[in-house]
């Protein structure tokens, strides 16, 4: 039997090493525990970072954070998901990541500096998430070489998908809804959950553009648009797929 992913035995110990926590951080302990960098670290050190740490709950739609913001913690999501989206000049704004339970944010993009937020956390929907305070972070990773390493090693991770994505920004409206959508095929498959002002959100693009590509898509039999969802009728021809010219 499993608890929070863990086995008994190993629940066992961490609740024992955690004694004197509240409900919420026993909760925060044993999601941190297999949660990505912490799960080199020793049960003592996690009950002291869970010891810091804070349950929040958001509702749909709220900020999390602020591009901008003075930022002084990182998040972990329990329940829900999280839109990252950043600022791209004028009035465009790019979504860099859609994330789930179990990822953290806020977070990488600040390593070793204590620079403001560089992006906005948009809750999907209901939202709950794990604050963890920079300086309890700090304190764990000069600690524990493993958790230091391995922060090291996802942070060179997500710079390499920033990379992407500027790359992506480069493109053209068309093309990016293009990459989106093959990209969204490979999670969803050929049914694809998504709005226009969500697509709209994903490349950076106004929602009447979005819809002139889409309209372009159909004309080409690539695609079939209804409330909410995108079809892709031909995966093939969607990767080849060329810009229709307006009338």
């Amino acid at each position: 039997m499993q608890r929070f992913g863990l086995s008994a035995r190993g629940f066992g110990r961490l609740v024992a090493t955690a004694k004197g926590l509240s409900n919420d951080q026993s909760r925060i302990a044993a999601v941190l525990a297999r949660t990505s960098p912490f799960t080199g670290a020793s049960e003592a050190d996690i009950a002291a970072l869970s010891g810091a740490c804070s349950l929040h709950k958001f509702p749909a739609k709220a900020n999390v954070f602020t591009e901008g913001d003075r930022a002084t913690a990182g998040w972990l999501i329990l329940t829900g998901r999280v839109r990252i989206l950043i600022f791209a000049g004028g009035t465009r704004t790019l979504q860099a990541e859609s994330l789930g339970p179990g990822e953290l944010f806020g977070l990488y993009c600040r390593l070793g500096s204590r620079a403001p937020y560089t992006c906005t956390a948009v809750a999907e929907g209901p939202l709950t998430a794990v604050r963890i305070p920079d300086r309890a972070f700090d304190a764990l990773s000069r600690r524990s070489l493993t958790v230091s390493r391995c922060t090291t090693e996802r942070c060179a991770e997500r710079i390499r998908a920033i990379r992407n994505l500027v790359r992506f920004g480069r493109e053209s409206v068309h093309d990016r809804i293009v990459s989106t959508l093959l990209s969204l095929r490979a999670r969803f498959g050929d049914d694809i959950p998504a709005t226009r002002h969500e697509m709209a959100t994903w490349v950076g693009a106004s929602q009447e553009t979005v819809f002139r590509s889409l309209a372009g898509l159909r004309t080409q039999g690539i695609v079939r648009t209804e409330r909410g969802r995108i079809r892709i009728l031909d995966a093939k021809k969607l990767l080849h797929a060329s810009p229709v010219a307006e009338p």
